[in-house]
């Protein structure tokens, strides 16, 4: 029976992996060459460049086609989750800010598909921040590490600390 839920599980995180992959690639090719796409504002660019911010739509299309196309590979499913997570909560806090009916709630849905995909890579993030982990990365340069840690934030720090 454990067998069974276990392959399932394995079903719907490829789902999920290859959906929300669909998705945002489709989307950003979108924005940039009118591909046709599944979901996501294809006017975003044009829209963006009312305010001259035209530069960061094309940011983000080409940001939404590299984690989708990412997400596509197994191998990448977990470096692909995390750099659609910040952009998933923005997608998924704009239309509720602008007061948008329905996509809220689909986007908590793909957030939740996002949640669940890191949740599955949860072993190789927490070895991510494991003390193990960042001792072996530091190896011999532990000292070096804090000296320049403490120059920059004294950098940061000094003047607004002089000036205040």
């Amino acid at each position: 029976m454990k067998v069974k839920r276990l392959s399932i599980e394995k079903h719907l995180l490829t789902f999920y992996q290859l959906l929300l992959a669909v998705i945002y690639f489709s989307a950003g090719l979108n924005k940039l060459f009118n591909f046709p796409h599944v979901i996501g504002p294809p006017w975003l660019i044009a829209e963006l460049a009312k305010y001259n911010l035209e530069l960061f739509g094309y940011f983000i299309a080409i940001m939404q086609v590299i984690a989708g196309g990412l997400l596509f590979v197994m191998r990448f499913r977990l470096v692909a989750s995390l750099m659609l997570l910040p952009m998933q909560v923005c997608v998924f806090i704009i239309p509720i800010s602008l007061g948008w009916q329905g996509t809220p709630y689909l986007n908590a849905v793909f957030l939740y598909m996002l949640f669940h995909l890191l949740y599955s890579e949860r072993k190789a993030l927490i070895n991510l921040f494991t003390i193990k982990s960042l001792a072996d990365t530091n190896t011999g340069h532990n000292k070096t590490y804090w000296i320049i840690f403490c120059s920059l934030w004294a950098f940061v720090l000094l003047p607004w600390l002089l000036y205040a």
